[in-house]
């Protein structure tokens, strides 16, 4: 996901203001192996503080390719063959659309679980919310999706999960390869997405979303009412609603 008061960056391997499809520079042709960075000594696999989760089975690893770089994002499956993420994590540093995408679900390591290929790809027209049709079926385990604005209400306690980095700066070095999970409490359940679409905006508790958690679930009493859109890695983040782009995900999905 991306900070919210800065321009959207790709191109370089530090991204310093950039939440979103986080870029590392690939040497070898792009795989989870070889371009996740190993957590360094002493580093610890949180979302910039937060904690180490226990994946339930649908939150799944996002690794775009394109130009020699490697795109991460978080992602959540929503149906045997589909995932939600993020619309801006659909985007290579030149714009164009990534056409390869890796994604490995259901694990809580960053290149583990199942793995697929991105067959198709469709953005959202009113914010931040994109569709991946996967090339072979990712599981049946299934993010459970908001269907009314009601299910985000201000002051709810909420759960938030991804892949990303674990501190603010150099976070291409920084990339977690485990999953994280921080508490957060939403504040603003009118608030905007990176694109201006319906967002749902919160405080971070005990850790902050930062570059690579892009298109991760914000999870309200079990529901998903959320996906990453940005943050300013330290006291506040908005996720594009759910909700809003429901009827949208129904009629691509039929889910």
């Amino acid at each position: 996901m991306r900070k919210s008061s800065g321009r959207f960056a790709r191109a370089a391997a530090a991204l310093a203001g950039s939440c979103a499809a986080f870029a590392t520079l690939a040497a070898a042709p792009a795989s989870a192996t070889t371009t996740v960075t190993p957590m360094p000594p002493g580093a610890q696999p949180s979302i910039i503080d937060g904690s180490t989760a226990q994946n339930p089975g649908y939150i799944t690893r996002f690794n775009g390719h394109a130009n020699g770089y490697t795109f991460f994002c978080t992602s959540t499956l929503i149906g045997a063959r589909w995932v939600l993420t993020a619309k801006h994590c659909m985007y290579d540093n030149t714009g164009s659309r990534l056409s390869d995408i890796d994604l490995y679900i259901g694990s809580n390591s960053a290149s583990g679980g199942v793995h697929a290929k991105a067959s198709s790809t469709y953005v959202y027209s009113g914010g931040d919310l994109a569709l991946i049709k996967l090339d072979t079926t990712g599981g049946s385990t299934f993010s459970r999706l908001a269907s009314s604005s009601s299910d985000a209400q201000v002051g709810d306690a909420a759960r938030v999960y991804g892949w990303g980095a674990t501190q603010a700066t150099d976070e291409g070095n920084h990339q977690s390869s485990v999953l994280k999970q921080a508490s957060v409490q939403i504040s603003d359940t009118y608030a905007d997405d990176y694109f201006g679409g319906p967002g749902i905006a919160a405080d971070t508790l005990d850790g902050a979303v930062a570059g690579g958690d892009s298109g991760g679930p914000m999870i309200d009493d079990g529901v998903q009412v959320g996906v990453c859109s940005t943050s300013d890695r330290s006291s506040t983040t908005t996720y594009a609603g759910v909700a809003a782009g429901r009827d949208w995900i129904r009629r691509i999905t039929g889910i």
